[in-house]
Formats: C-alpha cells, sequence, structure tokens
C-alpha cells in the first residue's frame, strides 16, 4: 500500500500518567538543589556521547554514603524489557565518590557529583532513562529523569496560535514535520512510531501522539496539537544573598540570610505582560563566589501570594524544574487569616529561580491549577521526541529531539 497523500484523520492523545506516579517520592527536607545536565545545558535531553552528571546537596553535612541505580524505560516510563546488561556497559549500584563539604556557608551541607559515563558504567543504547539515589540499608532518596538520544532524524517545528474558536485566546497550536529518506522504514505495519511533545521539560505537561495525519513518502506530518498557552514564570535572583534585588525587598540576617520575595497576585483575569523567563528553569550562581558547589550558601526565601478567590480546601503549592513540578509537602503554602494570603518559607541556594504557584482541585485531585491564566502570546519551550521500534525488537529507540520556543508566533 502506497503511503503517498495517506491521510489518517485520527490522532491520538495520551497524557503521560506513569511519569507523574514515578515522581510522586517524597524527596527528603535535607536533599536540595538536585541538578541534572550535560555538558552544555541543564537540558534532560541529552545525546550520543555527550556526558551526564547529578549534582545534589544533602543539608545534614553528615558525608553519608550515597549510592546510584540505573533503570531503562519505554515512551511511556514503563519499566525496560531489556536486561541491565543490554543497556549499560559494567555495574551500577555503587558508591558516589566525589564528594565535598561547603566552605564558608553559613547554612552547612555536602555536595555531591555523579558523572556518567564514568570508570564503572555507561550506557549503551537509546531511550528513557532514570538515576535513583539510595543509601546503603537500600532506602530510596530521590529519582532524577532523563532522555539519551541517538539522533538520526530531522524535525521541523512550527508554533501558531490557536485557530479554533474557543482557544483562539489562551492555546497554542504545534505542528511537526519529521523528515524521513524514506518513511516506509519507520512507520509501516511491522514496527511502532511514537512522537511526544513536552512543555517546558515538563513530562507532566507532556503528549504522545500515536499517528500523523498525513504521511508523504519522506515526510510525516503531525499537526492540530494543542496546548494552554499558560503565562510567563515568576522568578527571583538571591544570588547576592545578604542584599535586595529583583523582586526581593529586604534581606536579613538570623542563623541564615532570610529573603523576602515582594507579594505575589494572581494573574488569572489579567491581560498579557511579556515578562523574560528561563521556561521554568534555575540557575545557580553568584558574583562573589568561584565554586559555586561548595560556596553558595542557602536562604530562606519568603513568597506570599494573594489570589482573587479564597478556598481553604485547596492546598497552594510552589512549583519549578526545582521540584520538578510536583506538588509538594516541602512546598505547601499556609494560608494567614491576618493578610488573607498563602504564605510559605523554603531554603534555595544563592540563584536565579522560576517559580509558578499551583493548587490540587479537591474536585479533581489529580490536576494541577495555576494562578496564571493562559495567553497564546507566552514565550515556552517545546520538546518533540521520536521513539521507534521494529515490532520484532524489545525496546522503542530514541531516534529524534528537536527543541524550540514560542517566539513570533505566527497568527
Amino acid at each position: 500500500m502506497s503511503l503517498n497523500f495517506k491521510i489518517v484523520f485520527k490522532i491520538v492523545f495520551i497524557l503521560i500518567g506513569n511519569y507523574l506516579n514515578s515522581q510522586s517520592l517524597e524527596i527528603p527536607k535535607n536533599i536540595k538543589t538536585i541538578i541534572l545536565k550535560n555538558s552544555k545545558s541543564s537540558s534532560p535531553f541529552i545525546y550520543f556521547g555527550d556526558q551526564i552528571e547529578l549534582s545534589f546537596d544533602d543539608l545534614d553535612a553528615d558525608e553519608k554514603n550515597y549510592y546510584y541505580q540505573i533503570k531503562h524505560f519505554d515512551y511511556m516510563w514503563n519499566p525496560s524489557k531489556l536486561y541491565k546488561s543490554e543497556y549499560v556497559e559494567g555495574f551500577d549500584d555503587i558508591r558516589i565518590k566525589k564528594i565535598r563539604n561547603s566552605f564558608n556557608t553559613l547554612k552547612p551541607y555536602t555536595n555531591y557529583i555523579l558523572s556518567i559515563p564514568n570508570d564503572d558504567i555507561s550506557l549503551k543504547v537509546s531511550g528513557n532513562y532514570s538515576i535513583s539515589i539510595h543509601l546503603s540499608n537500600g532506602k530510596k532518596i530521590f529519582e532524577k529523569r532523563f532522555s539519551y538520544i541517538n539522533n538520526q532524524t530531522p524535525i521541523q517545528i512550527t508554533i501558531s496560535k490557536s485557530n479554533t474558536i474557543d482557544n483562539i485566546k489562551t492555546d497554542q497550536k504545534i505542528k511537526i514535520n519529521l523528515n524521513c529518506i524514506d518513511c516506509t522504514k519507520i512507520y509501516n505495519s511491522s514496527s511502532r512510531l511514537k512522537v511526544i511533545v513536552i512543555k517546558n521539560y515538563n513530562w507532566s505537561n507532556s503528549i504522545v501522539i500515536e499517528k500523523p495525519k498525513f504521511i508523504f513518502s519522506n515526510n510525516l506530518i503531525y499537526d492540530d496539537i494543542y496546548f494552554p498557552g499558560g503565562n510567563e514564570f515568576l522568578n527571583f535572583d538571591n544570588s547576592k544573598v545578604n542584599s535586595t534585588s529583583y523582586k526581593i525587598y529586604k534581606s536579613t540576617l538570623t542563623d541564615i540570610y532570610n529573603n523576602f520575595l515582594v507579594e505575589d497576585r494572581e494573574r488569572t483575569n489579567n491581560i498579557y505582560e511579556f515578562n523574560p523567563d528561563i521556561n521554568g528553569e534555575f540557575l545557580i550562581n553568584s558574583n562573589n563566589n568561584y565554586d559555586l558547589d561548595i560556596e553558595n550558601d542557602y536562604a530562606r526565601v519568603h513568597f506570599n501570594l494573594k489570589t482573587n478567590i479564597i478556598n481553604k480546601k485547596n492546598n497552594v503549592y510552589l512549583l519549578g524544574r526545582f521540584n520538578n513540578f510536583i506538588l509538594s509537602d516541602n512546598y505547601k503554602l499556609k494560608f494567614d487569616e491576618k493578610t488573607q494570603s498563602y504564605k510559605g518559607s523554603f531554603l534555595f541556594k544563592q540563584g536565579f529561580y522560576n517559580y509558578k504557584y499551583g493548587y490540587r482541585n479537591s474536585l479533581k485531585p489529580n490536576t494541577i491549577n495555576y494562578f496564571e491564566g493562559n495567553f497564546w502570546q507566552t514565550e515556552n519551550l517545546y520538546t518533540v521526541l521520536v521513539f521507534h521500534k521494529k515490532n520484532n525488537e524489545k525496546y522503542f529507540k530514541l531516534i529524534g529531539e528537536r527543541s524550540i520556543k514560542s517566539l513570533n508566533i505566527k497568527n
């Protein structure tokens, strides 16, 4: 059957629930500033041959022995059918060896850094992976996930304003063009092809597309993919931990520095205002320190949110890449009767942070709601991943990746 100009009308969208379930483990309060990055950026999408680095701080500052394990997953974050020896070279369950204590900080901590590949282990195949950290007694502390890519498929992405009447002012429309020399080699009856779109590195805000809308001999077209635009992230900069800066109107010293942010207000009914952000990311930086891993201090950052409608049944949380966009009790705000606002204070290492406020609706406990509104003009970062598996193969290969910002959106 010829693939030329064949039209597939039905696009199946599947929300990724497995990722949310896997990230539900509450990270201990003593573990902070978990960073997974490659040699060029903090992107969790890492290319074959690149270095993977995972770092974190333990505020107990007692030089615990932490061990790591690596696991392979399919495109839906289901456990892989591969044996460990099929996706790693060497051995895991090895103690993290690079351990350093903080230097000249008010808040003591121990910094841990794990690099892969190392003398003990390297990765053999593409796909989704996790690095889980545990103690010597086997107790799991946290897990960090990433995608390992053997980039073989050119991808073109076009972002435009929604063309549906109901969502024309709120949504963004994604169109994807997979360029393949012979599309029959990756899209046919004897193989499976999955395309995933992820917004702002947040897997809980992602879509799996099962079928292309148009199929040509050298192009697969995926169209009519819609995401709510959301709003620009809020941010603060406490790289100068002992002074005021953008959004920090007061800094005091008790046991550690306290940074007080100006009051945030709900933006649901506001008009759109451009506010440059880094799409939920955070950057550890300082103007005075040389070795940021161990010289940057921690400050207690105080947040204050004023909402339009108060519903005390809804718990309000702070969200960002610093906590995997998870509704965590470690970042839960409390309602202040006196000020009629939600308040909370949390420890943050010196740096620049993006954040939003979210809540779990008491009627829809699995849904994250935000106090921000949706605007088609919002600048977002979209990532497209392409997974492929032949029917006689045991795992989905990750054969393509492209990330693009929604700048200069077409009407």
